[in-house]
């Protein structure tokens, strides 16, 4: 149990070091465009996470959410749509005509997390579960 913990973390730090998309941490994070921007706990919120779902049943959940998340990175990048890996939580969406929409995600409802934007329309936080169905419903094939 403690090695799929481990190897849980591990993957997350993993995850948070390929394609960052170029942000600064510590401000929010600007997003323009078609992407997926993937929302991944960083070490505050996994402390806070541990704690809400207790130590043991932490790795097994981790777990879960990475597969998911896995498999909508591998969907959505045979999409050929941008994916941005994060840990902030303010992230700023810029719609095509220069209006802003604000996510904050420091709340304990969010954990793993992936929003889709298709550039125009409100961002959509998916469920990570289901993304064949969330990808038609945030409208992001290349001809909207």
């Amino acid at each position: 149990m403690k090695r799929s913990f481990v190897l849980a973390i591990a993957c997350i730090f993993l995850l948070l070091s390929c394609n960052n998309g170029g942000h600064q941490a510590g401000g929010p994070l600007l997003v323009k465009g078609r992407c997926a921007v993937f929302y991944i706990p960083g070490e505050d919120k996994i402390r806070e996470l541990k704690r809400e779902f207790g130590e043991k049943d932490f790795p097994g959940i981790a777990t879960t959410n990475e597969q998911y998340m896995n498999e909508a990175r591998q969907f959505l990048t045979e999409k050929k749509v941008k994916i941005i890996n994060t840990s902030q939580y303010e992230l700023r969406f810029e719609k095509s005509n220069g209006d802003v929409y604000p996510v904050n995600l420091n709340r304990s409802k969010y954990a793993w997390e992936i929003f889709l934007f298709n550039g125009f329309d409100d961002p959509v936080k998916i469920d990570i579960t289901n993304i064949r169905e969330e990808f038609k419903a945030a409208r992001m094939g290349v001809n909207n």
